[in-house]
């Protein structure tokens, strides 16, 4: 029963490694343009997916960016549309590390957002972090564990 099993779940994951792995998508760097730390959320569907995005300028490069690499562009929506396209699992994927930014400990409003790097179990768990929270993510990329 084991060993029937065990095949089973090399055989998926063999699979998986050779058909359904996609690349790695580029990873966006925010243009000197455009300030980081200037918050006015916007959301967007991502994929299908609710995101805030940090202000205007970002949302406007990053939809270049991902024109320019041949990827779906952002849908602007309202934030109340939006919550409606918040995962709801997560099934347990690669985990991934994004550029997040944070208020400072010391939850002072005079002072500028930190950039902090924070590592998620999924893209998805990403995703449902930052709608949920209001929390926009610069961008992210995968990591083994």
């Amino acid at each position: 029963m084991f060993r029937v099993l065990f095949v089973l779940t090399a055989v998926v994951y063999a699979v998986e490694s050779t058909f359904f792995i996609k690349p790695a998508p580029p990873i966006f760097i925010p243009p000197s343009k455009c300030n980081i730390y200037q918050k006015n959320l916007c959301w967007v569907l991502d994929e299908c997916v609710c995101r805030p995005i940090q202000n205007p300028c970002l949302r406007d490069a990053e939809n270049e960016f991902r024109i320019k690499t041949c990827r779906r562009p952002l849908v602007p929506v309202s934030e109340e549309i939006c919550k409606y396209f918040i995962p709801k699992v997560c099934l347990l994927k690669k985990p991934v590390i994004a550029s997040v930014l944070v208020r400072p400990k010391c939850g002072c409003k005079s002072l500028p957002d930190e950039l902090k790097q924070r590592k998620f179990k999924s893209l998805c768990a990403l995703q449902k972090f930052s709608a949920q929270n209001r929390t926009a993510y610069l961008n992210y990329k995968g990591c083994l564990f």
